[in-house]
């Protein structure tokens, strides 16, 4: 198994700072998952089919654990 990437980058980072990050970076589609203060699930995302975003989670997913380099 791969090494475990800790995940934020900054431990101190926000929502609203990791949105902000986001905002230059870009991107042509992007997902984001979250948990609200309610302690829902939610999925926002650009207009993609569930296939890439399944895609893109399962990617990040294998990231996180060292599997891929950041080139993909």
């Amino acid at each position: 198994m791969g090494e475990v990437v800790a995940l934020p980058a900054k431990d101190s980072m926000t929502p609203c700072e990791a949105i902000g990050q986001m905002t230059g970076a870009g991107w042509r589609q992007v997902i984001g998952i979250g948990v609200t203060v309610d302690g829902s699930l939610e999925i926002i995302n650009s207009n993609m089919s569930a296939e890439r975003a399944l895609w893109l989670t399962e990617w990040a997913r294998r990231w996180a654990l060292g599997l891929v380099g950041s080139e993909g």
